[in-house]
C-alpha cells in the first residue's frame, strides 16, 4: 500500500484529507518537518508548510533521484500567485481549493502510479545489474578453470608437431588444426579474464618508462607480414624527438594488437593503415587510422561496449578487443576515443602519460578536455573501420 505524507499547516484540511485518503492509502500526518526523513511515496503539502520547508522537501526529492518522489501542493487561488519560483521547483502537481474529492483522488492516483513505475524501473535495473554481476563471476570462474586444459592441448599439440615431428601430411594437418583451435580458445579465455579484471578494477599493470618509438616499431613489426599479404600499406610516424611514456609494454602491445587487428580486418586489399604519435601536454596521443568503410554514426557510441562487434557483424569474434583496449588505456591513466566517417575510414585515438624526468612515478597533471581533443584531432584523423 502506498504511503501518503500530509504536511499541512491547515489542521482542518489535514483532518479531512486524512479521513478521505485513509480509505485506500496508508496516511502519515507530519508532526514537524522531521517527518520528511521518514519513508513515503507522496507528500501533500499546503502553501504555508511548503514556504517553510521547501528546501528540505527539495533535498529529499534530490536524495531519491533517479527515483520519482512526487509532491502535491494544495493551495488557494490567491496563494498560487504568492508561491515564488524556487518553491515551484519542489512541486510536481498543484490542486486549488476548494478541493473536489474526485479531482484530488485522481491527481493522487496519477502521482502514485508514476511513483510505482519509478520503483519498478529501479527494481528491474537492480535485477539486471545483479544478473550481470553473476554472469561476470561465472564467466571469470569458467574461464579460469578452462585455461589449464586448453593450455595442455595447445602445449601437447605443439610438442608433437615441433619436437617429435609428424611425417604423415594428413596427421600434421589435423594436429595443426588442433593447435590453431586451441590457440584461439586460449586467447578468448584470456580476453574473458581480462574483461573481468578490468570491470573489477584489478587489471595487473607494471608501468615503466618506455620509448614511443620502441612501442610503435614493435606493433608495426608484428603486423608487417599480414599487412603485406593483403597489400595493405602499414606506416609508423613517431615523434621527432625521443619521447618516453609510463607504460606496461606487454599491455600496450596487446592494445596495439587489438587496434591493428581490427584495422586490418576492415581495410580492403590495397588500403592503408597509419600509426602516429604526437605529444599532447602531459600525454602522448597515439592514433591508428585505416581506409576502411567507416562506422555508422549510430554505432559509434557503442564500439567500446563488450560483445558489440559480435552483435554488429555477426562474425565469430567475441567483440571484446575494444572493451579491453579502453580498459588498458584507462588503467594507464589515459583516455581512448574514436572518430569515423562512412566511406573515409576510422581513427582510434588513445593517450598515455609522459614519463617524468626521473623516469618513475606519476605524470604531471594535465587538463585535456574532450572538446579540445576532438576538435584538434579532427585535422589529424585519417579514419578507420
Amino acid at each position: 500500500m502506498s504511503r501518503v505524507l500530509l504536511l499541512l499547516d491547515q489542521k482542518e484540511n489535514q483532518r479531512l484529507l486524512a479521513e478521505f485518503l485513509e480509505l485506500s492509502h496508508d496516511v502519515a500526518v507530519a508532526a514537524g518537518d522531521g517527518a520528511l526523513d521518514e519513508p513515503f511515496d507522496l507528500c501533500v503539502v499546503d502553501g504555508r508548510a511548503l514556504d517553510r520547508a521547501w528546501e528540505r522537501v527539495q533535498a529529499r526529492k534530490a536524495a531519491e533521484e533517479p527515483l520519482f518522489l512526487p509532491v502535491l501542493l494544495l493551495t488557494s487561488r490567491p496563494g498560487v500567485k504568492m508561491v515564488t519560483r524556487h518553491v515551484w521547483q519542489a512541486v510536481d502537481e498543484l490542486i486549488v481549493s476548494p478541493v473536489e474529492r474526485h479531482e484530488l483522488l485522481a491527481r493522487v492516483e496519477v502521482l502514485l502510479r508514476a511513483r510505482s513505475q519509478s520503483l519498478e524501473l529501479r527494481r528491474r535495473a537492480d535485477e539486471a545489474r545483479e544478473a550481470a554481476r553473476t554472469r561476470d563471476e561465472v564467466l571469470a570462474v569458467v574461464s579460469h578453470d578452462l585455461r589449464n586444459p586448453i593450455n595442455l592441448v595447445l602445449t601437447s599439440s605443439s610438442f608433437v608437431l615441433d619436437i617429435l615431428g609428424v611425417p604423415d601430411p594428413v596427421q600434421r594437418e589435423q594436429l595443426d588444426l588442433i593447435k590453431r583451435a586451441a590457440g584461439q580458445m586460449s586467447r578468448l579465455i584470456q580476453d574473458l579474464l581480462d574483461v573481468s579484471t578490468i570491470e573489477a578494477g584489478k587489471l595487473p599493470m607494471e608501468a615503466h618508462p618506455q620509448t614511443v618509438e620502441s612501442l610503435m616499431e614493435e606493433a608495426c613489426e608484428m603486423f608487417a607480414t599480414p599487412a603485406a599479404a593483403r597489400r595493405v600499406a602499414l606506416s609508423c610516424h613517431n615523434p621527432a624527438d625521443s619521447v618516453r611514456v609510463m607504460a606496461d609494454a606487454g599491455r600496450v602491445s596487446q592494445l596495439f594488437g587489438n587496434l591493428l587487428g581490427n584495422a586490418l580486418k576492415f581495410t580492403p586489399d590495397g588500403g592503408e593503415i597509419r600509426l602516429a604519435a604526437v605529444p599532447d601536454g602531459a600525454f602522448v596521443r597515439f592514433s591508428v587510422a585505416d581506409t576502411g568503410k567507416g562506422i555508422e554514426p549510430d554505432e559509434l557510441p557503442h564500439v567500446f561496449e563488450r560483445f558489440w562487434q559480435a552483435r554488429r557483424t555477426g562474425e565469430g569474434s567475441a567483440g571484446l578487443g575494444l572493451a579491453i583496449s579502453r580498459g588498458i588505456v584507462n588503467a594507464h591513466g589515459g583516455e581512448m576515443w574514436v572518430e569515423s566517417e562512412l566511406g573515409n575510414g576510422t581513427t582510434f585515438f588513445f593517450t598515455l602519460p609522459l614519463a617524468t624526468a626521473g623516469g618513475e612515478g606519476e605524470p604531471a597533471d594535465a587538463d585535456v578536455s574532450s572538446e579540445r581533443r576532438r576538435g584538434g584531432d579532427a585535422e589529424d584523423a585519417a579514419s578507420a573501420g
